[in-house]
């Protein structure tokens, strides 16, 4: 009997839960770095491609904020969030930026992931149809064709969750797998596909593009946690300090970001230059395109205003919403209590810096 892609991945990711040693760590002997020592990060990330919502990682490089921190920080593109777990759990990967579902599926198998900072202030994945599609309800969507960036990504995860949650046979909807960039806006402009299931900047690409969308409702995923970095539960004990090194450069290129968008944007283009994109787009289109991809990673970024609030902090309440939508949607069988699958132990010493002096800087580069 042949197994789903989806489901394939999930299975290779138990058995990595069984079989995989012990993480060597974020660099080093095994011993925590509370000396500064320096430190080789392997960090997966999932995206098809970089675009300007991960430019806070291009900002931390430019700006040498790793460098500070004695740090060597290699980015690592996957498809999908279950890849990703399975990178961390297999030790191919220090630390994984990952979405909920496949950390809350790997504590359900033992897998002992847990996230040491938030990213993503909520929920990121939605669906959304063409501007003027007849689509209006998660009901409509039966025997429609629905656009994910892979079948085994996280959007195809949400999308089976969501039919789940609202009592509809996922089956009824097709997936098809329509990678990144221009493939996704020709798969949408040429009607190739009835729906998405994507994540938020991926909406606001596709926008750029020309062509207008509208969300689809997707009950019961409001105020849900969006994730973001986890790691090996003996890595967070073994390499505390160099994860608070991460997280401190982190928040100060998150900082620098909100200060200055603009020249977060160009950190981008100065360390990834494919990302400009076409030569023939002037400079300032092109800027102002993917300024508004960033805003949209950046909204509700908590980054040190007056009210005390600190970058990376995770909301109880908010992580046990989450686990409980998934419960109800099937994804994972059981509840378990929010801490199982996060720490906020390490945010007070990584926004030990002045915020100050980096939005100084900031305006600077602006």
């Amino acid at each position: 009997m042949k197994h789903p892609p989806r489901r394939r991945a999930l299975a290779a990711l138990v058995l990595l839960v069984a079989a995989a040693p012990g993480l060597v760590g974020c660099g080093g002997s095994g011993d925590d770095a509370s000396s500064g020592d320096s430190a080789e990060i392997r960090l997966a990330i999932g995206t098809p491609s970089w675009n300007a919502g991960f430019a806070p990682l291009a900002v931390a490089e430019a700006e040498k904020y790793f460098e500070q921190e004695n740090l060597k920080v290699t980015v690592q593109l996957f498809p999908s969030g279950t890849q990703i777990a399975q990178q961390v759990v297999s030790g191919q990967a220090d630390i994984g930026l990952v979405t909920p579902e496949p950390v809350a599926i790997g504590q359900s198998k033992n897998a002992g992931l847990v996230y040491f900072a938030q990213y993503w202030t909520h929920w990121i994945y939605s669906l959304a149809v063409p501007d003027g599609s007849s689509v209006a309800a998660l009901g409509d969507l039966q025997g429609k064709r629905v656009g994910v960036t892979a079948v085994a990504s996280s959007g195809s995860t949400f999308m089976n969750t969501a039919m789940k949650s609202q009592g509809l046979d996922p089956s009824a909807v097709k997936l098809v797998p329509i990678g990144g960039g221009p493939q996704q806006i020709s798969a949408v402009k040429d009607g190739q596909v009835d729906a998405l299931a994507m994540w938020d900047t991926q909406y606001q690409i596709i926008e750029n593009a020309g062509v207008k969308l509208k969300p689809l409702a997707a009950p019961g995923t409001e105020n849900l946690f969006g994730g973001g970095f986890a790691v090996k539960a003996s890595t967070l004990k073994d390499k505390k300090d160099v994860l608070v090194r991460f997280g401190r450069a982190l928040a100060k290129s998150m900082v620098f970001t909100q200060a200055s968008p603009e020249g977060a944007v160009k950190d981008l283009w100065k360390v990834r230059p494919e990302t400009k994109g076409n030569a023939s787009t002037p400079e300032k289109q092109a800027l102002a395109e993917q300024v508004s991809v960033l805003k949209v990673r950046m909204d509700g970024q908590q980054v040190g205003p007056a009210d005390g609030t600190r970058w990376g902090y995770m909301e109880p309440d908010s992580v046990a919403r989450t686990v409980q939508f998934m419960v109800k949607s099937g994804l994972i069988a059981k509840e378990f209590p929010p801490t199982a699958i996060y720490t906020d132990d390490l945010i007070e010493p990584m926004n030990k810096f002045s915020y100050d002096d980096i939005r100084t800087a900031a305006g600077k580069a602006s």
